[in-house]
């Protein structure tokens, strides 16, 4: 979820004045992301940088697209550009951590997600994320912290009670896993009907009701 992307692509660009010709190359290239032809959007953006290196909306707009092009390392060098840039928005250290997910770095996935949270603790997916990838880790009983402050902010998030049913069990708590798979279930996870019929030898009562 890029929750900057209104901000910075539809938004005035503050302290800075857009020519004719720059707004007419962003728009080309946004409307060309919208359709999800990054390839073909990538060479509009990197014109717009290449002459404005410093302009933010533009290397934010390009990072996204490197990000759907699979092009992580390009995409790194841009968000690390625009953290350095503004150390205050959570979303720059957050796709930081997120393209280092992706490319298995997961103590750097961890490190920025904390980065984000920092700045700002309010909102969910920072912890979901920060959460899965403390479960990759096999860190249980801190995962579970994550997805307990995601419920709290989000109490209907079925993929987060799903991935702490994994967290409790593996860490032993093989009734409370359950509990939550099937929780996750009633709320629409189909991943946790796998899990439940697997691990789960005695359903947990709702689940039982509605097989």
């Amino acid at each position: 979820m890029i929750r900057l992307l209104l901000l910075l692509t539809f938004g005035s660009f503050l302290g800075y004045s857009q020519s004719q010709e720059e707004e007419t190359l962003n728009n080309k290239g946004l409307e060309l992301m919208e359709k999800e032809k990054y390839g073909d959007a990538l060479p509009y953006f990197d014109k717009l940088i290449s002459a404005n290196p410093e302009v933010t909306p533009y290397r934010f707009n390009r990072a996204v697209t490197l990000f759907n092009l699979k092009q992580y390392t390009r995409a790194l060098k841009d968000y690390l550009f625009l953290e350095k840039f503004d150390s205050e928005e959570p979303e720059y250290p957050f796709q930081i951590g997120n393209i280092y997910e992706h490319l298995d770095s997961l103590k750097k996935a961890e490190h920025y997600y904390s980065k984000a949270i920092e700045i700002e603790d309010e909102y969910y997916l920072y912890y979901f994320k920060r959460g899965t990838v403390r479960l990759k880790q096999s860190q249980w009983s801190t995962a579970v912290t994550d997805f307990n402050r995601v419920l709290e902010l989000d109490p209907e998030h079925h993929n987060t009670l799903h991935n702490r049913g994994i967290a409790y069990y593996r860490a032993g708590f093989k009734e409370k896993g359950c509990e939550d798979w099937c929780q996750a279930l009633l709320k629409g996870n189909t991943k946790s009907a796998e899990h439940l019929q697997k691990n789960c030898k005695v359903y947990p009562k709702p689940c039982l009701l509605s097989k």
